[in-house]
């Protein structure tokens, strides 16, 4: 156990470091399979914390999460945008790659976004909500517009719609692949060999195929002139 400190924080700075420090340590212990078991108590013991002073960051234990998977959003965001911009024009089988290897660095991320329509947006405040919804829209809207710029033939205004259906893609996935543990066991079984699923694999297949039908199959090489330059995702 990591304790995060005791010490009252009585400035705002002071206690924006403290919530930072809270999430850093109670994220070891988040997961999506521990999150109908694991309390709020739980939680602020593994912080060094009262239960109470938890309580003065984070209202509800689906605030707490959605308060991780914010800040893991937001840097696979940048990450993959970083990548993306270096590389310049990329084929969608680079693209879907680029996106799965950005996942694999990005565990955590992977695990809780199956919780989070389902979940974490059901106990939450109006203001929480929006603050969250405000940090994906510029992401996104950010993201699609790098999209754009280094896939050839993506139009535009359909970056929004790919980034989204990405989305869809590695919650429906995600869930397929890491079943619960009693049904890990039955899939096991080699008569439902068929029906286990390789996430990493199935995500860049079926991304690569999403990319290639909304371009047209235009991800190769295209001229200077035709291609719009990279833009660079907003930090």
């Amino acid at each position: 156990m990591t304790a995060v400190g005791r010490q009252r924080a009585r400035k705002p700075q002071d206690k924006l470091a403290r919530r930072d420090a809270i999430l850093e340590v109670a994220s070891t212990v988040l997961s999506r399979s521990q999150f109908a078991k694991v309390t709020m108590a739980q939680i602020a013991q593994h912080c060094g914390l009262a239960k109470g002073t938890l309580y003065l960051y984070f209202a509800t234990k689906e605030e707490l999460f959605l308060a991780t998977l914010e800040g893991e959003l937001a840097a696979w965001f940048d990450e993959l945008g970083s990548v993306l911009l270096r590389r310049g024009e990329v084929t969608a089988r680079a693209f879907a790659e680029a996106v799965v290897d950005s996942l694999a660095a990005r565990e955590r991320l992977a695990d809780l976004l199956p919780l989070l329509h389902t979940v974490l947006e059901q106990n939450i405040a109006p203001d929480t909500a929006l603050r969250f919804k405000r940090m994906l829209v510029a992401k996104i809207e950010a993201g699609a517009a790098l999209v754009e710029s280094v896939l050839p033939g993506l139009p535009r205004g359909a970056g929004v719609d790919l980034l989204l259906r990405t989305h869809a893609l590695v919650v429906g996935l995600r869930q397929m692949a890491d079943p619960p543990p009693a049904l890990r066991e039955v899939l096991a079984r080699d008569e439902l060999a068929s029906l286990r699923v390789d996430f990493g694999g199935q995500l860049a297949d079926t991304l690569t195929a999403l990319v290639t039908g909304m371009t047209g199959g235009m991800t190769g090489s295209t001229t200077a002139a035709a291609r719009r330059p990279p833009t660079a995702i907003a930090g």
